[in-house]
């Protein structure tokens, strides 16, 4: 299994744990400080631009300014639960199809679910039944 996280690699979301963890904005030299201090990757700046440029292009990171020193700004565009989210629904529409139950049919072949298993899957079922 490769070190992946919600389709990040294992530094892009040791980044985004950063920016979901602080409650604002987070200057360029911030997350260069935290990277290489914190997290001891010794990063030069145009490394650790290149890493949240490509965060920014996936949809997760929002920058504002201009340049990429201590002019611009980053926070998240998605919370971890949004990004968790998109990525089970991506999973189930390009695997499943969209189908929740071919999903559930996959994740319980040969296994003899438990009775507060089944209860559970009973909640969420009545939970979410359109009136």
């Amino acid at each position: 299994m490769s070190d992946t996280y919600y389709d990040l690699s294992k530094m892009e979301y040791n980044l985004m744990k950063y920016f979901w963890n602080t409650n604002a904005p987070v200057s360029f030299s911030e997350v260069e400080k935290y990277c290489n201090t914190e997290l001891h990757y010794g990063w030069a700046q145009p490394t650790l631009h290149t890493y949240l440029t490509r965060l920014v292009k996936k949809g997760i990171l929002h920058s504002e300014g201009k340049g990429y020193k201590c002019k611009r700004s980053y926070y998240p565009e998605l919370t971890e639960q949004e990004l968790a989210h998109k990525y089970a629904t991506d999973f189930v529409d390009n695997t499943f199809n969209g189908s929740i139950s071919d999903l559930l049919v996959s994740l319980t072949y040969n296994t003899k679910l438990s009775e507060s298993d089944i209860e559970e899957l009973k909640n969420i079922i009545n939970n979410n039944t359109c009136d």
